[in-house]
């Protein structure tokens, strides 16, 4: 590990064992916070996702779609067409099951390096449930702008993709189609699960995984609220918050954004109470979630640990995003019917209408069946592009 990492991770440990003793109710009830967001929204969320997506690798799934996917996915984003797989599940699923899955393919050799690292960088997004139901429903009063949000944020990530793509060196020769896809897919899918182990044993792993990764994703969210509340009562989120002020953004808009860089829920629920200007808070909004928090970056990058994945390499990917997601917020925003309401002014910082567990475990659900159909959608794409090319696709 190189210097300064260690010693800014050391001195932010210090600092939050200083806080927890000079503050512990403060600390408490961070803690507190974050441990009910993560079992009330988190787990029932993820949980379904991490086992299914689990044993759809475990079971070869991946491998018969890694054929199929290859036509589109090569010459789109230059990637195997194993990566269409965690394309559809990442960004239907929400963080970080695209890092998950990520690590589980360049595990298996399915990934290079390069490929494992593009791939992690554009698959890791904000779920439909939370943009559309948390931050449109429940914070802006308004459902109709968070598919604006949505929109924003799928399509700018899915464009970051592709340009990153465009400095990937080519496959040398192209890509041929060497025969029937669907045959292919499923000699591929016969012979990975002749070399699985029995239907028990995998869902036992899965399971195992599963529980694990959550409870990873749940203790970065606790940590992470208690930093949130140090870092508010030092007034470094006020210090922060200067910045985004020398950038125009209003007093209360700029500690959103200030609050948002470290987790992304409190800095959308800041901006959404704030009494900024339309224009104002969808452009802060929109760009609070294509950064994510350094709440949610600590999550991926601890997942994909091990990996050629580099940091600095997912950072700039943020910071692409950000910018693109604005413009396409500005152009929703210029298109947005006149006769239409926009948003409601805001009534509590506190959300309306926050879904429950119940609703978490209802969307992970629906999830997994918009990912199937998504991966379904592509797969048809895919075999027409194989029938209508049958030469190298570049």
């Amino acid at each position: 590990m190189k210097p300064w990492p260690a010693m800014l991770g050391a001195f932010l440990a210090v600092a939050l064992a200083i806080f927890m003793i000079v503050e512990p109710a403060a600390t408490l009830e961070a803690s507190t916070t974050g441990l009910k967001l993560w079992f009330n929204a988190v787990l029932p969320a993820l949980f379904p996702f991490f086992v299914v997506c689990d044993l759809m690798v475990a079971l070869g799934v991946v491998h018969f779609m890694g054929v199929i996917l290859e036509p589109v996915m090569r010459p789109v984003f230059r990637l195997p067409g194993a990566a269409g797989f965690v394309v559809a599940m990442g960004f239907t699923s929400g963080f970080p099951v695209g890092a998950v899955l990520t690590r589980q393919l360049y595990e298996q050799g399915s990934l290079s390096n390069h490929e494992a690292e593009r791939l992690a960088s554009f698959t890791n997004n904000a779920s439909p449930l939370f943009i559309i139901g948390v931050v449109g429903t429940g914070l802006l009063h308004n459902p109709v702008v968070g598919y604006l949000l949505a929109a924003a944020h799928y399509l700018s990530n899915l464009l970051v993709g592709f340009l990153i793509g465009r400095k990937a060196p080519q496959s040398p020769g192209g890509y041929r189609v060497r025969g029937n896809l669907l045959s292919l897919g499923l000699a591929e899918l016969l012979r990975a699960n002749r070399q699985s182990k029995g239907p028990g044993h995998m869902l036992g792993e899965s399971i195992k995984k599963a529980l694990l990764n959550t409870a990873m994703v749940g203790g970065f969210i606790i940590i992470f609220s208690v930093l949130s509340a140090a870092l508010s009562r030092w007034g470094v989120i006020f210090e922060l918050a200067g910045v985004f002020r020398f950038l125009g953004a209003s007093y209360a808009t700029a500690i959103g954004l200030g609050l948002g860089c470290f987790e992304m829920t409190i800095g959308a629920q800041a901006i959404a109470a704030s009494t900024a200007p339309e224009l104002e808070k969808l452009l802060a909004v929109s760009g609070v979630l294509a950064w994510s928090g350094l709440s949610v970056q600590a999550q991926v990058m601890s997942l994909v640990a091990g990996t050629p994945v580099r940091y600095w390499f997912y950072m700039k990917t943020r910071l692409l995003q950000i910018l693109l997601s604005l413009g396409l917020t500005l152009i929703g925003f210029t298109l947005w019917p006149a006769n239409l309401p926009l948003l409601a002014a805001p009534t509590s910082p506190l959300f309306s209408s926050m879904p429950v567990a119940v609703d978490f475990l209802r969307a992970s659900c629906q999830g997994i069946m918009w990912s199937t159909a998504v991966l379904l959608m592509i797969c048809l794409i895919s075999w027409l592009s194989s029938i209508r090319f049958s030469g190298s696709i570049r």
